[in-house]
């Protein structure tokens, strides 16, 4: 008896010291989140928006998009250590967010993933030098930071995880240094259904890990527990995705007038954030705007007219009166110019996955006319080579050895004055669509073609220009090429 009264005491003073603990620690994080307010105002959505809940799921911090969790040992161990460490990992968590970083999880490489968005985040973070998160080991950071954009000059999420899967030789030296970047626990990010998943395939999970993949932490039994979800499941209404894109963007348009007003360093947090906005486009669907009307051969089965031709065939035994029309009308694309820019950054391997891609689309969804009527101009700052293909057979050939000519300067009005002569040489009967492929260092005409207009750029950290107010303005990710 004596030796259980002594374990409740035991047990009830570990309880008061955690709740002491929690609170202790609860304090230091809204310290760390009004830090990063007076810091930067045009955050306030996104620092407000989630409650914050100590757990022991995780071993440092961690977010999901609806609640940020801490393990409060490691706050008081680390507003010890270094004070800017707690502020450093709250407004790590916040970009995650607002950068759409944890929404994605469900799709990639987890292990790139985790590495590609610390990066991005880390960078954003850095950039803005801000005292109140400048931490001892931020020299290295960024010595590392400027070797990794030797090779990828942008370092968002999305181009850092390009690069490891593209480069998986120089992946693991890039990942040596991962631990250097980690601030908070990914596990939040793993999806729900994961866990039912893993149930029904009979792998083992811990009541922890179970805890942390479905977003409570491991407080949340027993009545108080229950009350406490049901509380916060009720804060939590409305916070999803969508949700944090609209967060992102009222981010985006008050921190380009903040870093007008103060002179703040927030490039990297400005191209994270239009990378976390930007539509992603189908390419395939973009090009069918260029389909024409037209006949192809073929029997309309649709207008045939079953009543005429089998009375014909009673009536004179195999004549049937009304014979199926052998044509349709169909939407094809039939004649087409495709522009490519070999100035720049337009070169190599780039402008082959564009030809490839557009002849795939072509060639795939049979969205073009049996003969048809393509010319595919080189240029810089005049016409350099011009390749006409009427046929599958022409396309292949041309495909088998794409040879680049050029590499000077941009000019944009040479192709739409060459295509202008062509048409009044008869060489188009009814060209609807140039696609110009570049990067958009050049001059625009002035006047407005005949023929619809569309310049396709590929993100890759270069400025993207407005077009005329004729053109279709088309940037596309190097994964969406």
């Amino acid at each position: 008896m004596q030796l259980t009264e002594e374990m409740r005491e035991i047990m009830e003073e570990e309880d008061a010291r955690k709740a002491e603990y929690q609170a202790l620690a609860a304090k230091i994080m809204t310290f760390a989140r009004d830090q990063i307010m007076v810091s930067m105002r045009f955050l306030d959505r996104a620092l407000f928006r989630m409650p914050m809940i100590p757990t022991d799921t995780v071993e440092t911090y961690g977010v999901n998009g609806r609640v940020i969790y801490f393990q409060a040992e490691h706050v008081l161990r680390s507003f010890r250590q270094e004070p800017n460490r707690c502020t450093r990992a709250f407004l790590h968590m916040i970009l995650h967010c607002i950068f759409s970083h944890p929404f994605q999880y469900e799709k990639m490489e987890r292990e790139y993933w985790d590495f590609a968005c610390d990066v991005a985040v880390e960078q954003s973070i850095l950039d803005l030098r801000l005292a109140d998160t400048r931490l001892d080991a931020d020299t290295k950071r960024e010595k590392l930071l400027k070797q990794f954009a030797e090779e990828v000059p942008a370092l968002t999420a999305e181009r850092v995880y390009r690069f490891l899967k593209d480069h998986p030789e120089r992946a693991g030296e890039w990942l040596a240094s991962a631990g250097l970047f980690v601030q908070d626990d990914h596990i939040h990010w793993i999806p729900p259904k994961e866990v039912d998943a893993a149930d029904r395939t009979g792998d083992t999970i811990t009541m922890d890990t179970r805890t942390a993949m479905m977003g409570c932490h491991e407080a949340d039994t027993g009545e108080e527990g229950e009350d406490q979800v049901e509380d916060l499941e009720e804060a939590l209404v409305g916070q999803s995705q969508d949700d944090w894109a609209d967060v992102s963007q009222h981010a985006k348009l008050d921190l380009e007038t903040f870093s007008r007003e103060q002179g703040f360093g927030a490039g990297s947090l400005l191209r994270n954030l239009k990378e976390a906005l930007r539509e992603k486009y189908d390419y395939g669907a973009f090009l069918k705007r260029f389909a024409v009307l037209g006949e192809e051969m073929h029997i309309n089965d649709e207008e045939f007219d079953y009543v005429y031709y089998t009375y014909g065939l009673q009536l004179y035994g195999n004549l049937p009166l009304v014979e199926p029309l052998e044509y349709r009308e169909n939407k094809r694309i039939r004649e087409f110019v495709i522009a490519i820019d070999t100035s720049g950054s337009c070169q190599g391997a780039t402008v082959e996955k564009f030809l490839r891609k557009t002849y795939d689309i072509l060639k795939n969804t049979e969205s073009y006319f049996r003969r048809v009527n393509i010319h595919i101009i080189q240029c810089d700052s005049k016409i350099q080579r011009d390749v006409k293909v009427t046929s599958d057979e022409e396309f292949d050939a041309y495909m088998q050895d794409v040879e680049l000519s050029g590499f000077g300067g941009t000019d944009f009005r040479p192709v739409f004055a060459y295509v202008d002569e062509m048409i009044a040489r008869h060489e188009f009967q009814d060209l609807r669509g140039l696609i110009y492929f570049t990067d958009g260092q050049g001059t625009f005409p002035e006047r407005m073609p005949d023929y619809e207009t569309a310049f396709v750029f590929i993100e890759e950290g270069y400025t993207i220009p407005e077009v005329p107010s004729w053109a279709i303005r088309l940037v596309l990710g190097e994964d969406e090429i």
